[in-house]
């Protein structure tokens, strides 16, 4: 299976694995951010970068390839050993689209500025691809949605607050008992998503608040 190829076989991901791999790819994040001192920064984060495996663990790849266009550091490698080839992405998973465009997974520091990359580029950018997992959607819905932007509408739904069944993935209409989890994992994205850097957690935050979700 390639890589954010499309895929028609693949089954609605259930709530409790969307879950986990937004924390399991939650930490693989915190990790490049979190150990060393020199503040690493990823700076391509979006859902095709989240390879999954067969038992659907997600992996953080291309971590050293941007970083080549972000300054002459020496790239490292992260990613740990695979037990299977067969890898799948989060798009690929939840949806048989590939993205059009990886411009909407960019900071708006960066995509409207010229901003430098930090660390927080890449908090907004693991928001979009949480937002993809509890959506649905892909981060520009396209010239037929009237270019209308997942982080906005997302925003957008919440203040007017709209029921939850008009923002979610409906595979995940079915899941009633998860409400609270879903809307607290929304809360989340919103806040990695903030328009403002300074507003944005670590990715240590989010990883925490991730976890503090617990499927009933």
């Amino acid at each position: 299976m390639v890589a954010g190829g499309p895929s028609n076989s693949l089954p609605p991901l259930s709530w409790a694995v969307r879950l986990k791999i937004a924390q399991e790819a939650a930490r693989g994040l915190m990790y490049i951010h979190e150990f060393s001192g020199r503040k690493y920064i990823h700076g391509n984060i979006k859902s095709t970068k989240i390879l999954l495996d067969d038992e659907l663990h997600p992996y953080v790849s291309g971590f050293g390839l941007a970083r080549l266009g972000l300054g002459p550091t020496k790239s490292t490698t992260m990613a740990p050993k695979r037990n299977s080839l067969n890898q799948s992405s989060i798009t690929t998973a939840i949806s048989s689209k590939v993205a059009a465009s990886s411009n909407h997974y960019l900071a708006p520091e960066v995509r409207f500025t010229g901003g430098k990359f930090t660390q927080k580029c890449d908090v907004y950018s693991f928001g979009i691809v949480l937002l993809e997992l509890l959506t649905g959607r892909m981060p520009d819905f396209g010239p037929e949605n009237d270019d209308k932007v997942l982080e906005s509408f997302v925003r957008k739904a919440f203040k007017e607050e709209q029921p939850l069944s008009d923002i979610i993935d409906p595979a995940l209409i079915p899941e009633v008992y998860a409400k609270k989890q879903v809307i607290a994992a929304f809360h989340i994205a919103l806040n990695c998503t903030e328009l403002d850097p300074e507003l944005r957690p670590r990715m240590k935050t989010v990883s925490e608040n991730l976890d503090h979700i617990k499927i009933q």
